[in-house]
């Protein structure tokens, strides 16, 4: 009698493969509609090149204080000359076809969340800087926080840690093709 119970028990329990596949039908066609996507954005990488970066990080005197994600004035130094640079070729910061990512690292000091919280904080500051004071469209802007997830140096010393603070500031431009 027991070993008939255990077999009626478990027979409410078994599933189809038919049933599954019915069951992950709208799932599948979600994930292909986000696959597809993220094929359309790659392609439309694929025409931008780097055109420039800026690193803010204290090699040049301190960008931030610790644990702070408010801008120092030599970070603002830094930015301003960098769009001063970047507009010595005759266009605006903002001219068509350009995209500013802007990234942000910590060092391994901290939690995890934590650190890609103040990495974003960070971030967005410096996108808001170039936005408010540097004129760049929003539009234009991508931002994204790292953490302490892509360390350029040495999280174990002081020195290593201090590079691994940063903001990175990529612009990309799209590439002009032949024929397109």
């Amino acid at each position: 009698m027991g070993a008939g119970a255990l077999l009626v028990s478990l027979s409410g329990c078994l599933a189809t493969r038919n049933w599954v596949d019915a069951q992950l039908q709208p799932i599948n066609g979600r994930i292909d509609n986000t696959d597809a996507k993220a094929d359309r954005a790659l392609v439309g990488l694929q025409n931008l090149h780097l055109e420039r970066k800026l690193v803010l990080d204290s090699a040049n005197g301190p960008t931030f204080k610790f644990g702070s994600a408010d801008l120092s004035d030599n970070a603002k130094r830094q930015i301003a000359g960098f769009i001063e640079d970047l507009q010595g070729s005759g266009e605006s910061a903002s001219a068509p076809g350009r995209v500013f990512v802007v990234a942000g690292y910590t060092d391994n000091v901290g939690a995890e969340s934590y650190n890609y919280a103040l990495g974003q904080r960070r971030a967005e500051s410096v996108a808001g800087y170039l936005v408010g004071r540097e004129g760049v469209e929003p539009t234009q802007l991508q931002v994204v926080s790292y953490g302490e997830n892509k360390p350029v140096a040495d999280n174990s010393t002081a020195r290593g840690r201090r590079t691994n603070r940063r903001v990175e500031i990529l612009v990309y431009q799209e590439k002009i093709t032949a024929g397109g």
